[in-house]
């Protein structure tokens, strides 16, 4: 049975579903949602067991990419699991890709896209906030996925110096007067996508990508909705997960 290495990373998942993220390393170490963990009691113990620390049971979890962008700190809304899975779907990224981000936050959405490019792939992220950066970047070192993300301090919309890429994806307030340097910066038919908020933003992105050329416009909102499943009987959950942004697709044309 595999076991947890010195300095393996691992994801404490509670019987809530909630995902913390750990080195098996080092002493006492305040964790959010978990309190005081000294990491090397991990060590040793196989992948899938079971941890008492105090009132909580953690399974203790290889993280794959939902765990990743769960259990990163965070310093800024994160474009979350429902809405990422459904750009790298639309988006066809994909081991190789290179992809050109803007506006990193907390580096969730970097971090799925750096997933999905591995291991040859690579993300080009522009971002104007130095702290952004800072914070992401040490995101993207804990989950041993930097070496595929190049990050940028500039604004996309003066322009960008990477061509022929496979994606560009935005998550900025104004991805409209990015349109212009993403076409510039994609293949023939490379895929667009803007993370937006707000539906004012959405039709000034539509309206740009149009005078630019790009066709096979499409804007989604995508609702989760989980289900609480019992021997007796199966019912929705009262409360769901809502808006939290529309997703504008396109692909570049001649």
């Amino acid at each position: 049975m595999a076991t947890i290495a010195p300095g393996d990373l691992v994801a404490l998942a509670d019987e809530e579903g909630g995902r913390t993220l750990v080195r098996a390393q080092g002493g006492a170490q305040k964790l959010r949602g978990v309190g005081i963990l000294a990491g090397e009691r991990l060590v040793g113990l196989a992948w899938g067991d079971v941890l008492t620390h105090g009132s909580k049971t953690l399974r203790l979890l290889k993280p794959g990419v939902a765990d990743l962008t769960a259990g990163l700190a965070r310093k800024a809304q994160i474009v979350l699991p429902k809405d990422a899975s459904r750009i790298l779907f639309e988006c066809d990224v994909r081991a190789g890709s290179r992809v050109v981000e803007a506006g990193i936050g907390s580096g969730a959405l970097t971090t799925a896209l750096a997933w999905a490019v591995a291991p040859t792939g690579r993300v080009f992220t522009y971002e104007i906030r130095p702290d952004f950066i800072d914070w992401a970047r040490r995101n993207l070192e804990e989950s041993g996925l930097a070496p595929l993300v190049e990050v940028k301090e500039g604004d996309i919309t003066k322009g960008v110096q990477e061509r022929d890429v496979d994606a560009v994806v935005l998550d900025v307030p104004n991805p409209w007067d990015a349109v212009p340097a993403a076409r510039e910066a994609l293949r023939g038919d490379g895929h667009f996508c803007a993370y937006s908020p707000l539906v004012s933003q959405v039709e000034l992105t539509h309206k740009a990508l149009r005078e630019h050329g790009f066709h096979d416009l499409r804007t989604l909102e995508i609702i989760e909705r989980r289900w609480t499943v019992g021997e007796r009987g199966s019912r929705p959950d009262h409360e769901m997960l809502g808006h939290t942004a529309w997703l504008t697709f396109a692909r570049k044309g001649v």
